[in-house]
């Protein structure tokens, strides 16, 4: 039984991105547990004041989200009636990423599902968006599904090794499922720089990949010091990929200052669902 933690906002966005979760696990036994944050600032003095005299005040902030949270589940339930599939609902007024971390360690979460709209900018850039910040600050893969995206089952998947992720097996079990399933050809580009601090060898990483993803054929390029947004692109143009994968180490607020890690780039210009495993050496 596999536990995904679905993000909520009750926008297209969150919507599209339930649905591709329905599909992905197609066939599959799933307890989904929908997740939504409620955020204090979102409400004014005249949402207390017409809320029951009884209830207290957590209680006023969180029944309109219950409410509507419910709404989704009986959408979902719907549209996946003859899956073996279970929903559960909870609502948080909690810090954002202190609710999801909960929610992770409660319920066992295998993978947090959410939507995205790739939006990008300073603000972001310096406090990161809501993705970027389940990213940066959970220990569990994250899969973020781009809001115009529509399902499509992941056989062809390419897999971006940046310079300063050296690929271990470990904490790559969503990933090796997937690519199971759906028999997925693998293109790992392996980026690499002049100022790589830890050697590689290339040579072994690749039969490492090779013999990890067994039976999946996999597709390796090495390539030295070239801009990765620039050949992802040139990638995603020639190729039909339906899925990026990435893994990413923690990074406090300092080092993501400094840092030469293109994590946030690839999260902002991803057009098609993006896998975000967790390093187990973060």
């Amino acid at each position: 039984m596999k536990n995904i933690l679905l993000l909520t906002d009750f926008t297209d966005k969150s919507e599209n991105a339930h649905d591709y979760a329905l599909q992905l696990f197609t066939g599959q036994s799933c307890d989904f547990h929908l997740l939504s944050v409620q955020k204090f600032w979102e409400y004014t003095m005249d949402d207390l004041m017409v809320a029951n005299p009884k209830d207290d005040i957590a209680s006023a902030l969180l029944n309109d989200n219950k409410s509507d949270l419910q709404k989704t589940k009986e959408a979902l339930i719907l549209k996946s009636k003859d899956e073996d599939f279970n929903f559960h609902t909870m609502v948080d007024y909690d810090v954002f990423t202190s609710a999801v971390n909960d929610a992770v360690k409660k319920y066992h979460i295998d993978l947090i599902i959410c939507g995205t709209d790739g939006k990008s900018g300073i603000i972001e850039y310096i406090f990161s968006s809501h993705t970027l910040r389940i990213i940066r600050n959970t220990d569990c893969p994250v899969l973020a599904v781009p809001t115009e995206y529509s399902y499509e089952k992941p056989t062809a998947v390419q897999f971006i090794l940046d310079y300063d992720d050296i690929f271990d097996e470990c904490g790559k079990v969503v990933f090796l499922e997937l690519v199971s399933k759906f028999r997925s050809t693998i293109n790992v580009m392996r980026f690499s720089h002049g100022f790589q601090i830890d050697p590689i060898n290339y040579r072994e990483e690749r039969e490492a990949f090779i013999k990890f993803c067994l039976p999946s054929p996999v597709i390796y390029e090495l390539h030295k010091d070239q801009e990765p947004l620039m050949i992802i692109k040139k990638s995603l143009s020639s190729r039909n990929y339906q899925l990026q994968a990435i893994s990413v180490k923690s990074q406090s607020f300092l080092e993501r200052m400094i840092s030469e890690s293109h994590l946030s780039e690839i999260v902002n210009a991803a057009t098609l669902p993006l896998l975000v495993l967790r390093d187990c050496n973060s």
